[in-house]
């Protein structure tokens, strides 16, 4: 009783960690749309109304979905060290803290919206954010595309790992 017990415990813990695998690629495909979604609204802010970078990121703490919208609030936060800091720099800070499932690749696109913004006219800003937001939107296209390839192998790797470790200890 206890060897099956242990064996289906083994099982488990397998498929649990291809489930965990998995997810950390749906987590990248969440953010990158939720990024994307950020940067077309700030896009069509600069365009429509101009706005002041501190409401700028005000709006889209507000407005966009997760975790984007955590990323933008860090920003509008750190605001109050701009003397110190420049916005290029907050920005940057922001993108290490706020941005977890996304690959260094990602942040350096997003880095690039950091390096514009507020430092240039507003055609300018807004040409940085579709040229960013179209290389995040290739970016997605190929996580989503690794999501659905690699995710399914690695649900596949932690069950038959689980049931071989399972059939090798009994």
């Amino acid at each position: 009783m206890l060897k099956v017990l242990g064996a289906v415990l083994l099982i488990a813990g397998g498929s649990c960690g291809g489930l965990l695998a998995a997810s950390g690629l749906s987590r990248r495909v969440y953010s990158l749309r939720s990024f994307c979604l950020a940067l077309e609204l700030a896009q069509r802010e600069l365009s429509f109304s101009l706005s002041p970078t501190p409401e700028l990121l005000e709006k889209l703490s507000r407005q966009v979905p997760p975790p984007a919208n955590g990323f933008f609030a860090r920003c509008r936060a750190d605001l109050s060290q701009l003397g110190e800091r420049s916005l290029a720099e907050i920005w940057q800070g922001a993108l290490a803290v706020s941005t977890p499932d996304l690959t260094e690749e990602d942040r350096d696109l997003l880095a690039q919206v950091g390096n514009v913004l507020g430092r240039y006219d507003g055609p300018g800003q807004q040409e940085a954010f579709g040229q960013v937001r179209a290389g995040l939107a290739h970016a997605l296209e190929g996580a989503e595309q690794d999501r659905d390839s690699r995710g399914k192998v690695m649900k596949a790797l932690g069950l038959t790992a689980g049931c071989f470790l399972a059939i090798l200890l009994l």
